[in-house]
């Protein structure tokens, strides 16, 4: 069984470099974080990349979320104690294989720290660029799909139904 590769997206950091989603963050932060999670959704689905989305937050402790209801999708809430970038380079510097981990930042201190560790480091656009070809992808593979369903499932009864 091959092993996980990872996507972490320093999620509030690429929301603010992209002027789309920065616009959403103003009163609306849930929607912004939501639809940086759609935006990314292909890869994890296409890929089968292990996806978090490393949020800052005020909580106690790190929180999980699973807003697909699957484990390899996930928010994670930083504790107070320690920014989102923090809790992004514990989880390289403790990966069994860091080569296996892409980390998506528009911070060039975090992209750095992250390559030193020997994982990739992306922009966001490189990201978007990612994520729209993963799209591409699965519509392809979809319409392929429904169309080879279609000529498995023709009906090639005459019958005529007028009475």
């Amino acid at each position: 069984m091959p092993e996980s590769r990872y996507l972490l997206i320093d999620a509030y950091n690429v929301i603010c470099a992209t002027a789309s989603l920065r616009k959403l963050m103003t009163g609306q932060l849930d929607a912004a974080r939501d639809q940086l999670a759609e935006l990314v959704r292909p890869i994890h689905d296409a890929e089968g990349v292990r996806v978090a989305l490393i949020l800052d937050s005020r909580n106690e402790r790190l929180e999980v979320e699973h807003p697909y209801e699957v484990k390899t999708f996930e928010f994670l809430y930083a504790p107070a104690s320690l920014t989102a970038d923090g809790v992004i380079e514990r989880i390289v510097s403790r990966a069994r294989d860091a080569g296996r981990v892409s980390v998506v930042s528009n911070d060039n201190m975090v992209r750095e720290a992250i390559r030193a560790s020997g994982a990739m480091a992306l922009r966001p656009e490189e990201l978007f660029r990612w994520a729209e070809a993963c799209a591409d992808r699965l519509k392809h593979d979809r319409r392929r799909y429904n169309n080879k369903n279609a000529e498995v499932f023709r009906n090639n009864l005459n019958i005529d139904l007028e009475l």
